[in-house]
């Protein structure tokens, strides 16, 4: 029974999810020429009606940089099979739909249909085995494979077009939106990433380019077969031509079997060089001490594309030649940059007892110290010469594993070319001394010059601390000297996810506004040029939410064309496997990002807040968080609630990534647990509690419904912060959640929390009725509102069957044994199914 739910909300979210690209592709045929709503086109038109000028649009397309970074979370309950399933179904359906078919046609392609859906049925959902990093990294690529490599040149090509219709001339020469990863390189609480880990995945990614290109340079070589004697080349590419025939002895071959085809020689010539580079064995050389000149670099392939460009005809260059060398522009030879990325205690350690080793801390433990002390000691460190260290430096393994990732970004560097790398993220950051200590580790290795070392700042009490954090940073010397190698730009990660964890969903979202605020001001006040890194999740709790309103949401003067964002867990899938919905969410990103920008730009963003609003934001913000952390972290018995309520036990015991669902064991179960499990949690059990909980009292404490009404009207922040909470409410359901509290064998304590739950409920529910005037909550977005009433019955039936295995698996006298592992497999359907119904795990 929980399959055959599972399976149908996985069928509908396809039939769901291709009707609404029927409706796109309805609205751009009713609507040409006219642009439709949130497309690039669109925003152009609307900067063009708002009177920007070429040489404002300009100063903004020359700073405009958006770069995705796909995580591995383990919050993707999809296995790489099932995925591929849906995929296939979704083919099939497009063929029905839009091509001509005959009746035998459409009659074998049902049966087809009907073959695969029986396939899928038969399969077995839930992974074997605990996958593996790499295994990992192998669904990134997935997603880079099918569905990044098309999408992105398109919407390259969606603003070169509305460029030219509305400004001609104006170009962006440049890649502007980007891949990046931390799969393979997030080693934040996974032991599993090590640095041979991260040298795998760094060939991973060239391995995928390299056979892409090379691929697409021999398709290339079948289609441009021009005469040389009809379309000479460039004297230039000629010459580059001729250059090659030293070192490649099948160029006469290739004269003698294609005479007068200098283009098809030319891209026969650069396939075999990624068939060449194909087996280069990346790993191995990236773990050797073995000195090894600077391989071949992207513009060394970069440059014939150039030269022949200017030799071949208009049609042939821009539909046939300009795809691949956008590709090109946009992916290189690594598909996305890799990011780094460690707990701050972590770089600290492993700092401290190689100081120790080399004498080098005065006598003191490094870890011992306070912050001051921390940073007078590292600025010290950062004037001296670095000191020689061997390969193998450190005593512990944690130590020696941690200074070989710095030893490898300095050998993939030096080797392969920055391009491969992102930035070095350092979570839970808490002061400048966390920051110095990354660059003097990766000063010592040699890998400093340029390296983008990025604070991550999670807890409502580090974004509090941020911004001086950051003045400070900017006021050493060292620091101010490495930012010159990296053009004076800084990027600040903020997380979304333990804010939330920490001080609940109001609280949480006005410390990330005010933390942007005043990171921006500080930025401006020292010269550094920021770009502000979202680290959101998929649900409301974590920063979710569509994501055009949640950009446009954003302090004025905190994006200038540069946002940077992480998408996580299942939100890959829910948004990148279809290729036209990908091409949807990613138009609506660049609206977002270009209209913003545009205004900060001219200074005449129109939700500047007053000082009254601010006060109001101010208290019912502390009046949120004072509800909250009443209830999670001042309840003394909350943590047992918690884990008789919801399947958090069997959560953790879910095979569906490579890492770990707490940062360590401690006695605070819910500091130490990660947030991603936390919400995961809460949302199977239909409390949906961190999507909303606190809001209802906060609103409350204003008590100024008139200037709340006025604030939802015109602040699209607090709009935003209302919108969201709405869709969580909506997604909650307290009867359902009651029936999970029967799991909880203390009556009084479930009367007591569920109580208080229930309560907030009503009023976070009431309060958001009275702001938007409306009778029922969505009532602005009666499409999402019915297709939330539509499942949620068909949820309900999960949750039952989930609840009565939950009491049969706490009931068993051995936890492990063979009635468990049977009762386990229905939990693992009904964890999916309820996930796919409500379109979200964590």
């Amino acid at each position: 029974m929980a399959a055959a739910f599972t399976m149908y909300f996985d069928l509908v979210n396809l039939a769901e999810e291709h009707q609404r690209v029927n409706v796109l592709r309805d609205r751009q045929t009713r609507r040409h020429p006219e642009p439709i709503p949130e497309s690039i086109d669109d925003a152009i038109a609307q900067m063009k009606a708002a009177g920007a000028s070429r040489q404002e649009l300009a100063q903004l397309l020359e700073r405009l940089d958006i770069e995705l970074v796909l995580t591995a979370h383990p919050t993707e309950a999809k296995r790489r099979t099932i995925l591929s399933k849906l995929k296939s179904l979704n083919q099939m359906l497009n063929i029905l739909e839009r091509m001509r078919l005959a009746p035998g046609e459409t009659a074998d392609l049902k049966a087809d249909l009907f073959a695969e859906i029986t396939n899928f049925w038969l399969t077995d959902r839930a992974r074997s085995i605990r996958p593996g990093v790499t295994d990992e990294v192998r669904t990134v690529l997935y997603y880079v494979d099918e569905t990044f490599w098309r999408v992105l040149p398109r919407i390259y090509e969606d603003l070169e077009r509305a460029l030219a219709r509305h400004y001609p001339g104006l170009k962006v020469e440049r890649a502007w939106l980007r891949l990046a990863s931390w799969v393979g390189g997030d080693r934040d609480g996974n032991p599993n990433v090590t640095a041979r880990v991260t040298a795998e995945t760094l060939r991973l990614h060239r391995g995928l380019m390299v056979e892409k290109y090379r691929g697409a340079f021999r398709n290339l070589a079948r289609r441009i077969s021009l005469s040389a004697r009809r379309a000479p080349p460039t004297p230039e590419f000629a010459a580059w031509l001729a250059s090659r025939r030293p070192f490649e002895p099948h160029v006469a071959y290739l004269e003698q079997r294609y005479p007068h085809e200098p283009y098809r020689i030319a891209l026969a010539l650069l396939s075999a060089d990624m068939a060449h580079a194909s087996r280069d064995d990346m790993t191995a050389r990236l773990l050797s001490d073995e000195p090894h000149a600077p391989l071949a670099r992207l513009e060394e392939i970069k440059k014939p594309l150039k030269l022949m460009a200017e030799s071949l005809p208009e049609p042939v260059r821009e539909r046939q030649l300009r795809p691949l060398t956008r590709q090109l522009d946009i992916f290189g030879l690594h598909a996305a940059r890799l990011d780094m990325r460690e707990d701050a205690w972590r770089i600290n350690a492993a700092l401290a007892e190689l100081l120790r080793g080399l004498n080098l801390a005065q006598g003191r433990d490094l870890l011992q110290m306070d912050a001051a002390e921390r940073t007078a000691l590292l600025v010290h460190l950062l004037a001296q010469p670095s000191p020689q260290l061997s390969s193998n430096a450190g005593v512990t393994p944690e130590t020696a594993e941690t200074w070989a990732l710095f030893k490898l970004l300095a050998r993939v560097r030096n080797v392969y070319g920055g391009d491969l790398l992102g930035p070095f993220i350092i979570s839970m950051t808490r002061s400048a001394a966390d920051v110095l200590a990354a660059l003097c580790l990766a000063r010592w290795a040699g890998c400093d010059k340029g390296l983008d070392i990025v604070p991550l700042f999670e807890t409502m009490d580090d974004l509090e601390a941020a911004p001086d954090v950051m003045a400070q940073l900017f006021s050493i010397k060292p620091y101010r000297e490495h930012l010159i190698a990296c053009n004076r730009s800084q990027i600040v990660m903020i997380g979304y996810s333990d804010s939330n964890k920490d001080g609940g969903y109001l609280a949480a979202n006005w410390a990330l506004y005010r933390a942007q605020e005043n990171l921006a001001r500080v930025c401006r006040e020292h010269g550094v040029r920021l770009t502000l890194f979202h680290g959101r999740g998929g649900t409301v709790a974590r920063g979710g939410g569509p994501a055009n309103r949640a950009i446009r949401a954003q302090p004025p003067g905190t994006i200038q064309g540069r946002f940077r964002l992480t998408e996580q867990g299942e939100v890959i899938a829910a948004r990148y496997l279809n290729p036209e919905l990908a091409h949807r969410h990613l138009e609506q990103i660049v609206h977002a990002v270009l209209l913003v920008s545009l205004s900060d730009i001219k200074n005449k963003r129109s939700d500047e807040i007053s000082a009254r609003w601010r006060k109001t934001m101010e208290g019912m913000a502390a009046a949120s968080f004072e509800a909250y952390r009443s209830l999670v972290y001042e309840q003394p018995r909350f943590l047992e609630y918690w884990q008789a309520v919801t399947p958090i036990d069997e959560i953790k015991r879910l095979i569906i990534g490579s890492r770990p669902a707490s940062r360590g064991v401690g006695v605070d179960e819910i500091r130490s647990l990660r947030a991603i499990p936390w919400v995961f949690s809460w949302m199977q059990s239909r409390h949906n509690l961190p999507g909303w909980y606190g809001l209802g009292a906060g609103l409350h404490a204003a008590n100024h419904w008139d200037q709340l009404k006025q604030m939802y009207r015109h602040w699209p922040f607090f709009r935003s912060i209302i919108d969201n909470a709405a869709m969580s409410l909506v997604k909650a359901d307290m009867d359902i959640a009651a029936l999970y509290t029967t799991l909880a064998r203390d009556r009084t304590l479930v009367q007591e929390i569920f109580g208080a739950i229930r309560a907030e409920y009503d009023r976070t529910r009431n309060a958001i009725l009275t702001i938007t005037g409306h009778r029922q909550l969505l009532d602005s977005d009666p499409v999402i509102q019915r297709a939330v009433r539509l499942r949620n019955p068909y949820i309900d039936p999960l949750n039952y069957i989930q609840v009565e295995t939950l009491r049969r698996l706490r009931s068993l006298p051995d936890p492990d044994g063979e009635e468990a592992t049977a009762l386990r497999e229905v939990m693992i359907l009904t964890i999916n199914g309820i996930a796919a119904g409500l379109r979200n795990t964590g």
